[in-house]
C-alpha cells in the first residue's frame, strides 16, 4: 500500500507498507525516512491524530496525505533537518543560574538542545523571584543551579540537565570539553576571566552578556582570533575590577544595579540566537573560514543597548595586545592542539590509539599520557588494552599530555569521528 506523508513546507515522501500495519510501526517507518525522532512525532489525517494502537486499514490513508507533526517541524523550515540534528546533539554550558541563566536555559530547551550544564554556587533570594522565571518563594535559600535544573527538567524532560552547585574553577575540565558553546551571564570579573581563558585555550565559542538596569550588553567570542570578552577591560584597572583593595581601607558597601525582566529577556534572547549560530556554523567556520548562509554571521563587536532611551549601538572591538587572556602574555595564549581520529581506525586497541596520536602530534609515544574525558573526572587510559573497556565510541574525547621540555608539559585534545 502506497502512503504519502509530508512535513508541511519542508518535505514530502512516499512509502510502501502493508495495509494491516499498526500506526505505531508506520510512524517509525516514516520517521526513519525523514530522519526525525518518533518519540517527538504524531501522525495526522485532516488535523486529527491517528491512534497508534490501531491499524492503517482503519483509516482513509490511501487517498489522503498523512501530516507528520514533529515537535520542531517549524524549525526545519529555517535550518533543515541537518541543522536541527546539530541542535539536538549539542551541549551548552550556562555560567550563572540567575536572571540571564533562567531565560537562556528556557530558550535553549525549547529549541531542542540535548544537554544543558548549569553552573552557579549562589542561592535563591526572595528578591530573585520577581525577575527569574523558574524560582518561587519556596525556593529561597536553595542552590540556584539545582533549583533551575529541577524546574527545567520538569518542564522539558527531553533535555538532559546537569547542575553544578560550585564555582566554575572547581568543574572538571571534561565538562568544558564536552560543551559546544559557553553562555556567560556573570557579573564576576574573575570568573569571566577564567571562563574566557577556557574558551580560548580549548576553542569553545562563547557568548557573554550583562545587564545593569535598563542597559544591556552582548558579545560573541569565536576563538581563537576574535577579540575576547576581556579585551575591553583596561589592563591598568584589573585590580580594581576584580575587587582588590588596600586591606587598611574602610569597607565599602556593595552597590548593585537591579536587572529588569525586560532587559533580561532582551539580552537572553540575543544570547540564545547567537549561540544558535555557533551551534550550527562554528565547526564549518573553523574549516572553511566562512559562516554558512542559512546560519548567519555572529555578532561582531559589542552590542550595547539602553532600553530607557532607545539607544542601540554596535561598538567595534579589536584585540587588546595587553589583554590578560588573549594578549601576548595572556593566560590563554597557549592554544591547545585539536586533532580528529576515525574511531574505526583504532581497531578497539589502546595501543593503536597511542600510535595514531603520537604520529599526529609528532611526539614519542613513550612520553604520552592519555585520559578519557567525561562530564566527571578524567579516566587514565592504559597502554595495551581493549578500547571497549573504557566504553568509548564516536564523538568521545581524549586528553593527551606530553612533555616538550624537561620542565614543560603540553596538552592536546583528541576527538573520535
Amino acid at each position: 500500500m502506497k502512503i504519502r506523508a509530508h512535513i508541511p513546507s519542508v518535505e514530502e515522501l512516499e512509502v510502501y507498507v502493508p495495509k494491516d500495519l499498526k500506526i505505531k510501526n508506520l510512524k517509525q517507518t516514516i520517521c526513519r525516512r525523514f530522519e526525525i525522532e518518533p518519540e517527538f512525532t504524531r501522525l495526522l489525517i485532516d488535523g486529527k491524530m491517528l491512534d497508534e494502537r490501531k491499524k492503517l486499514s482503519q483509516f482513509d490513508a490511501r487517498s489522503k496525505k498523512i501530516e507528520v507533526d514533529y515537535l520542531w517541524a517549524r524549525h526545519l523550515i529555517l535550518w533543515g533537518k541537518r541543522g536541527q540534528a546539530k541542535i539536538r546533539n549539542s551541549t551548552i554550558l550556562i555560567a550563572g543560574a540567575g536572571a540571564i541563566g533562567n531565560e537562556v536555559a528556557k530558550n535553549l530547551a525549547m529549541l531542542g538542545v540535548m544537554r544543558l550544564i548549569i553552573v552557579d554556587y549562589d542561592v535563591v533570594e526572595l528578591s530573585n523571584v520577581s525577575r527569574m522565571i523558574f524560582f518561587d518563594q519556596s525556593d529561597a535559600g536553595k542552590a540556584k543551579a539545582k533549583v533551575l535544573a529541577q524546574k527545567l527538567h520538569r518542564k522539558f524532560p527531553r533535555t538532559e540537565i546537569i547542575a553544578y552547585d560550585c564555582a566554575l574553577e572547581e568543574i572538571p575540565v571534561g565538562t568544558f570539553l564536552e560543551s559546544d558553546v559557553i553562555i556567560c551571564g556573570l557579573d564576576n570579573v574573575v570568573s569571566r576571566i577564567f571562563l574566557t581563558s577556557i574558551s580560548r585555550k580549548y576553542s569553545i565559542p562563547m557568548v557573554d552578556g550583562g545587564i545593569a538596569g535598563y542597559q544591556a550588553r552582548v558579545q560573541v567570542y569565536a576563538p581563537p582570533d576574535a577579540p575576547c570578552p576581556i579585551c575591553p577591560l583596561p589592563s591598568s584597572q584589573y585590580g580594581q575590577l576584580i575587587g582588590l583593595r588596600n586591606p587598611c581601607d574602610a569597607p565599602v558597601e556593595e552597590a548593585k544595579t537591579p536587572s529588569l525582566p525586560t532587559s533580561i529577556s532582551f539580552v537572553s534572547s540575543i544570547q540564545t540566537q547567537e549561540a544558535l549560530k555557533l551551534i550550527l556554523g562554528y565547526k564549518d567556520f573553523m574549516e572553511n573560514k566562512m559562516w554558512p548562509q542559512y546560519v548567519g554571521e555572529p555578532l561582531k563587536g559589542i552590542l550595547i543597548a539602553d532600553l530607557k532611551y532607545n539607544r542601540y549601538s554596535n561598538l567595534d572591538l579589536r584585540r587588546n595586545e595587553t589583554c590578560i587572556v588573549c594578549g601576548k602574555e595572556g593566560v590563554g595564549k597557549d592554544l591547545v592542539q585539536k586533532i580528529e581520529i576515525p574511531f574505526k581506525s583504532l581497531r578497539n586497541s589502546t595501543s593503536r590509539l597511542w600510535k595514531l596520536v603520537s604520529r599526529q602530534l609528532d611526539e614519542d609515544a613513550r612520553e604520552l599520557q592519555l585520559f578519557k574525558i567525561t562530564l566527571g573526572e578524567a579516566v587514565k587510559i592504559e597502554y595495551g588494552r581493549r578500547l571497549d573497556v573504557y566504553r568509548m565510541g564516536t564523538d568521545d574525547v581524549v586528553q593527551a599530555i606530553f612533555k616538550k621540555k624537561p620542565d614543560e608539559y603540553k596538552e592536546a585534545i583528541v576527538r573520535f569521528v
